[in-house]
């Protein structure tokens, strides 16, 4: 059999000369982890999460203040009816009067802080109004409604949509389910920034108590709500890990308990509980000191890292198992200094593999452009790292102070190398079993068996972290969530397009250019088409024809539109185009803004094939750099960066997986390679008896450290627990 010893012999040789060494000086070893730890962690007093985080020089993080209202009539009703827009009215009035916030000795409504334009809150006037027009027997068209020379783009604030035909073979509202309230905040200068978000979170509450009404049910949603329901993840974690740290230790201290031949007395001298507990306690050390450690360093913290130390500590307790279980396999006849050189020489180098699989994966986690898998991984890399050196260091002296026992002067007497009845099974039972062939062939099987599943089971991985998900079961953003995907993001949602290299519109053919590419977004399969358009152009146009009975003329078409968006009639429009002068000081337009509506975005996967679809249309007029954008495609960024059909919380767990998933199978195959026997059957009853029990022990340990989570009401943490 060809040998690989150029890596395990040095190393072995290494860390048994090493705990020959701490051996003599062991109190240093425990010290100075301890105090190392105790200053690493003050780091957590200067925690503070992070919800969005920019890495690209291409993104910039804006600051706003957004509420948005979402009203559906109750029982499936019309909510243009009448007592509809009557109870909407009451509610919009309570928003805008009743919720009040001081700062300073001044108190603020939502009219003192809300974003002006022409001195004036936006509102929800344009519900009172379609709805009086609708009960007056008024045609409405849909999804843009025209009255005059004015137009409003009514498909993404009316939600749920029943349409009809009238005589002209016009599309109509029939009837709706849901409105859309929007209210905007300021968020400058600082000051008032920080009373907008007071009054957000007044707002919540006065939500939370807003009378029912018998005609319609109302969810809310605020710029805060996702900062503060991923924080209510966090906390409601910490109680868990105290709970499953306290498991893990009274499982330990049970594992360790060596009970007298034939009684069920416990011998105290073969049995360590402190060691146990110790060996669990270096691993907390290593999580306090690492994101303590990484705070100190400014390195951003983000609340999916709470997870990491229950993954953390059950890898810590793993290795604690291994270390025990190679102190129990050494002969208590031998001295201390050479009891402790061999057990390192024997646990440190599988233990050594295993974290370095596991600092390695997560450590490869650390260089994706994922924000939340990077820093996840880098706390994760760091806690592992720091957990191992701590083993390494203290518990090789901790051992020392509890290793002092009564011998047997005969070094080969049975006393000295006592072998528990489960290392006898996995040895002597186990193991003779495993080796038959018909039990090789079945175990063959049942392998390849799991494997055909595990890869049946990746093709049908689906993207699946949807906004909802990130929230916990009973958040009070949930309903929200569920109510824009039913009535919102099926038909309706505004697709803004900015042409930001705009074109010499006074040449014809530029015009035509701009047209045609006006109705490629707007016929795409993700597009509602032509009616959805909302085009400053288009409206210029329909003015002079129909009002002014004018031909637009190419040489003054600049001053024609000046003329157009400038007057009263196009109020809306003047914000979508920005104008400069040229060298001879005439003025022209050099960007422009238009909106479509969109349909069938409900699912992330439809919402990364609009993505793809809107931004190839604007690829083919790469000369204007068209730019689109919606809220949504703040996530579909990110889709599109991980393997395709996963998510982010996915990509985290695949990392995971990839490290833990070698572990065990590791110490196995180091327990055969390193065995002194030379028959493959002995070696593997030599490598099971040592290793099989601290590995089921470990197994069982990682288990409960997760268990915990199982009945947690979020997404996020139960998919580690499943991963796990």
């Amino acid at each position: 059999m060809m040998e690989f010893g150029c890596l395990e012999r040095p190393l072995a040789k290494f860390f048994h000369s090493y705990g020959a060494f701490v051996s003599r000086h062991q109190f240093p070893f425990i010290a100075f982890p301890v105090l190392l730890t105790l200053y690493l962690a003050t780091g957590g007093l200067h925690l503070t999460s992070i919800i969005t985080i920019s890495l690209s020089t291409q993104c910039l993080e804006v600051e706003d203040h957004l509420l948005q209202v979402t009203v559906v009539a109750r029982n499936g009703g019309n909510i243009l009816l009448p007592e509809y827009a009557r109870s909407i009215k009451r509610l919009d009035m309570y928003i805008q009067n009743r919720i009040k916030v001081k700062f300073r000795n001044k108190t603020y409504t939502y009219r003192d802080l809300c974003l002006r334009w022409k001195k004036k809150c936006p509102g929800n006037d344009h519900i009172q109004i379609i709805s009086e027009l609708y009960n007056h027997g008024i045609n409405i068209t849909y999804p843009t409604f025209r009255m005059g020379n004015r137009s409003g783009y009514l498909g993404a604030g009316l939600g749920g949509v029943s349409l009809s035909k009238d005589d002209n073979n016009t599309v109509i509202l029939a009837s709706a389910k849901a409105w859309l309230l929007v209210y905007q905040l300021k968020f400058f200068p600082t000051n008032v920034s920080y009373v907008s978000g007071v009054w957000e979170k007044a707002f919540k509450i006065h939500m939370d108590n807003y009378p029912e009404d018998p005609y319609i049910s109302i969810t809310y949603f605020h710029s805060q709500t996702l900062a503060e329901e991923l924080k209510r993840n966090a906390d409601s974690l910490m109680p868990r890990f105290v709970m499953a740290f306290v498991i893990l230790m009274i499982f330990a201290v049970i594992c360790s308990l060596v009970t007298i031949k034939g009684t069920f007395y416990v011998d105290w001298v073969l049995s360590k509980p402190i060691l146990s507990i110790f060996g669990v306690i270096n691993a907390g050390m290593g999580i306090a000191s690492a994101m303590g450690g990484l705070i100190l360093l400014d390195v951003q913290y983000n609340d999916i890292v709470a997870v990491m130390p229950f993954l953390v500590v059950a890898v810590g307790t793993d290795n604690m198992f291994l270390m025990v279980a190679a102190v129990k396999r050494t002969s208590r006849a031998l001295p201390l200094e050479k009891r402790i050189g061999e057990c390192m020489s024997d646990a440190a180098v599988s233990i050594l593999i295993t974290a370095l699989t596991d600092a390695f994966s997560f450590g490869v986690g650390t260089i994706t452009t994922i924000p939340a898998v990077q820093i996840f991984c880098i706390y994760t890399c760091c806690a592992l790292v720091l957990t191992f050196l701590y083993q390494v260091a203290s518990s090789p002296s901790t051992r020392l102070l509890w290793l002092g026992s009564r011998v047997h002067p005969d070094p080969s007497h049975a006393s000295n190398r006592k072998q528990c009845a489960v290392t006898n099974f996995f040895q002597n039972w186990y193991a003779p079993i495993l080796m038959q062939p018909a039990i090789k062939a079945l175990a063959g099987i049942w392998y390849c068996i799991y494997v055909g599943f595990a890869i049946y089971g990746c093709t049908q991985l689906r993207e699946g972290l949807e906004p909802v998900n990130l929230l916990v079961d009973d958040s009070y953003a949930k309903p929200h969530y569920v109510a824009l995907e039913r009535h919102f993001w099926h038909y309706g949602a505004t697709l803004q397009i900015v042409v930001s290299n705009a074109p010499n519109l006074s040449n014809p053919y530029e015009r035509s250019r701009i047209e045609e590419m006006v109705l490629a977004f707007a016929n795409a399969p993700q597009a509602i088409g032509e009616q959805s358009v909302q085009f400053w152009m288009n409206e210029m146009k329909r003015y002079y024809r129909t009002e002014l009975n004018i031909t637009i003329r190419d040489d003054a078409f600049y001053e024609m539109a000046a003329h157009y968006l400038y007057t009263n009639d196009a109020d809306p429009w003047m914000e979508d185009v920005k104008w400069a002068v040229d060298k001879h000081n005439r003025p022209y337009i050099y960007a422009f803004r238009f909106l479509i509506g969109m349909r069938d975005i409900s699912s992330t996967i439809q919402q990364q094939i609009a993505t793809r679809s809107f931004r190839e249309v604007a690829r083919r007029y790469a000369e204007y750099n068209v730019t689109t954008f919606m809220p949504l495609w703040l996530f579909t960024d990110q889709y599109d960066l991980v393997v395709p059909n996963t998510d982010a919380i996915s990509m985290i767990t695949i990392i995971m997986s990839v490290g833990f998933s070698v572990d065990y199978s590791a110490h196995i195959t180091y327990g055969y390679v390193i065995s002194k026997e030379a028959d493959p059957r002995e070696r593997v009853r030599d490598a099971l008896g040592g290793l099989g029990w601290p590995v089921v022990q470990g197994a069982a340990s990682t288990i409960l450290a997760v268990a915990v989570l199982a009945d947690v009401p979020a997404y996020m943490i139960v998919t580690f627990f499943k991963t796990v």
